[in-house]
């Protein structure tokens, strides 16, 4: 006859398990994010900092692979599989390039990637290591900075740019419908922040959305320049006290 530990065991890798398929069988596609650095840096005075981990890319970096049902509906927290880094070692010089966290006060990239793996990740039907891995393939067949060059549109300090080329050239690149949330730099102009591009439920391939997020931007945007030297370090963040208040995880 089985232990009590034993049973106990059996029963949470059953129920695990129909988890599992469960999630398998409500995921209906991915909304993939990338963010612009650069809009996140100037939403409020308190700015940016280097991570612990040292510089990321100046680059867009992956903001989260988000599964939802085909209605529309967001998957989280789908069960407790636990985050363990080591799962991820050999991704981690990529992860620290391009999925990095440059909220203040500095912190380490690894809070990030177990958050979003407890969050999202768990509901995504894939291994801890397949996650994180699909996820970066996307971003290296998503290369927006270069889409956008070449359609003229490149950061920039001194001038905006129209939102439909924007919308037009991203849509161009990926070849599909996308969306684009913007939000306010610290003199209150309307700056392109995020980029949602939906993937199909294999994690693979680029599609048009089923769903649509309801985002609104203004008819000219800006577009503005991420440089290593908007990074502060801990020293410039002990003598600025401010925090910033948008969300990042």
């Amino acid at each position: 006859m089985a232990s009590p530990s034993t049973t106990a065991a059996i029963f949470a890798f059953i129920l695990m398990s129909s988890l599992a398929i469960a999630t398998s069988n409500d995921l209906g596609f991915y909304y993939f994010v990338l963010m612009w650095p650069g809009a996140y840096c100037k939403q409020t005075n308190a700015g940016c900092c280097t991570p612990k981990s040292g510089k990321p890319a100046l680059d867009f970096f992956v903001k989260g692979l988000y599964p939802f049902s085909t209605d529309g509906t967001p998957l989280t927290k789908c069960n407790r599989t636990p985050f363990f880094n080591n799962q991820i070692s050999d991704l981690e010089g990529e992860l620290l390039k391009y999925w990095s966290n440059i909220k203040c006060p500095s912190s380490e990239p690894k809070n990030l990637w177990r958050s979003t793996w407890k969050t999202y990740g768990v509901c995504s039907g894939l291994s801890e290591h397949e996650y994180f891995k699909k996820t970066l393939e996307l971003k290296n067949k998503i290369d927006l900075l270069s889409i956008l060059g070449e359609n003229g549109i490149v950061p920039t300090d001194s001038g905006d740019y129209s939102f439909l080329d924007v919308k037009r050239a991203v849509s161009k690149g990926v070849g599909a419908t996308n969306a684009i949330r913007c939000s306010k730099n610290q003199w209150d102009e309307t700056i392109v922040y995020e980029f949602y591009v939906c993937v199909d439920k294999d994690a693979k391939n680029i599609i048009h959305c089923p769903v649509l997020p309801n985002f609104t931007c203004t008819p000219r945007v800006v577009f503005g320049s991420f440089t290593y030297d908007m990074l502060k370090n801990k020293t410039a963040i002990e003598e600025n006290p401010i925090r910033m208040s948008v969300d990042d995880e």
